[in-house]
């Protein structure tokens, strides 16, 4: 049999981790965010069509965000410097962003991605059964203009990928990956926190 050798070259990797002690994190959350909805109740227009988009948490004072931030910071660091390979400065990586959305029945994202920072994230607060799934597309855009016709999706051919999130699941991905959120069917609210990282110098 003839010698094979294939060549994986520059993989586009969402890590997913399922946070410790979730529930009381989500608790903590779910009431913050609630408390943020009642003194803003517009919201803020990005990639949200029909949600509620909070304007960013406060980042510098004790509270739930900071709290929930102390449980994934280690898995921060584990990404940029194990998986990344990228020079860790202690207090040049921050967050530079968190929001929370709100995605009630009929709501969805569409199709985006976040500039201006090197990695993203999701992490489900509530996730009801069928109330909108999280999609990746290939970056590789040239690959999407011409292609003959799939009749199997594997990692090659794929242009999109589906993950379906529970919760107390934090997703961090590239950001420059284009993502978009399918449609809440349900009549619970599906509620995520985002936020972007900075690797700065």
């Amino acid at each position: 049999m003839t010698e094979k050798k294939i060549y994986n070259l520059f993989p586009d990797t969402i890590f997913r981790y399922k946070l410790e002690n979730y529930e009381k994190i989500n608790k903590e959350l779910l009431d913050y965010i609630l408390d943020l909805q009642k003194k803003d109740s517009i919201g803020n227009n990005r990639s949200n069509r029909g949600g509620w988009h909070s304007p960013n948490f406060d980042l510098v004072n004790a509270g739930p965000p900071i709290n929930f931030i102390n449980n994934f910071k280690d898995f921060l660091k584990q990404i940029i410097t194990n998986e990344m390979g990228w020079e860790y400065v202690p207090n040049k990586q921050r967050i530079v962003a968190m929001w929370a959305i709100i995605n009630k029945k009929d709501s969805y994202n569409v199709k985006h991605n976040h500039q201006n920072c090197y990695l993203s994230a999701a992490y489900y607060v509530k996730k009801p059964k069928n109330s909108g799934d999280i999609n990746f597309f290939d970056p590789k855009e040239m690959k999407t203009y011409r292609f003959p016709e799939v009749k199997k999706n594997t990692d090659y051919s794929s242009e999109r990928i589906t993950i379906k999130p529970e919760e107390g699941d934090l997703l961090v991905f590239p950001s420059y990956l284009y993502h978009e959120v399918g449609k809440n069917l349900t009549d619970k609210e599906r509620i995520v926190v985002s936020f972007n990282i900075d690797v700065g110098y």
